[in-house]
């Protein structure tokens, strides 16, 4: 499924979003965590601010560049019979490699800094409400060409996935039944993310006729 993902959306976008950002981000964030030792909440909160950002953006130039008006992206893939199955193996290989990627960016980073946070287990929060806001917010802006209306879209999802961090980070609440709930929650994201796509692109069809 790799191979048809990175022939839908292009090696180059492939190749940008899922291997050279997150191993800029893993170093990056490796050396300023390794140099800076204790980090207070604030920037961990201010730093998933930013991916949460970065993920919503790259949906932009992915898939909406195949949406886009004007462009024949889409309307040559219905051409071919296996061109609409291609696009839903593509999307599930989406979802899964932004799971492996925002979780990866936060957890490797983060393990060098476990002992400055209260309870590690807070930044298998951060990785997995990144991996839910990444996952989720693509659900309801895959088919949206507009980037300032599909960061405004995907608002609620950043708000949400930040006063969870918020609340886990200052102990408001116990990370552990978060960690569980956030789990369920992104495997949700993932079926209902081929659902919906599966959905809007069987209609889509009916611009043909």
């Amino acid at each position: 499924m790799i191979k048809i993902h990175k022939a839908v959306v292009g090696s180059r976008y492939f190749n940008i979003t899922n291997v050279l950002v997150p191993l800029v981000f893993v170093i990056i964030g490796t050396i300023y965590r390794f140099f800076i030792g204790g980090v207070y909440p604030e920037i961990f909160v201010f730093i998933q601010a930013w991916l949460m950002i970065y993920e919503i953006s790259t949906e932009y130039f992915g898939y909406g560049a195949i949406y886009r008006k004007n462009n024949f992206g889409m309307e040559y893939l219905k051409t071919s019979i296996n061109g609409m199955d291609l696009v839903k193996k593509s999307m599930l290989s989406d979802s899964i490699l932004r799971i492996i990627r925002t979780i990866a960016y936060t957890l490797l980073p983060g393990i060098l800094v476990s002992r400055s946070v209260d309870d590690p287990a807070v930044i298998v929060v951060f990785a997995l409400a990144l991996a839910n806001v990444s996952v989720w917010s693509v659900s309801f802006t895959r088919f949206v060409t507009m980037y300032g209306f599909l960061v405004m879209i995907s608002s609620p999802f950043l708000i949400v996935g930040l006063i969870i961090d918020v609340l886990c980070i200052n102990k408001f609440i116990n990370a552990m039944p978060v960690i569980i709930a956030l789990i369920l929650l992104l495997a949700g994201g993932v079926i209902f993310t081929q659902i919906f796509a599966s959905k809007k692109i069987k209609e889509s069809y009916k611009d043909l006729m």
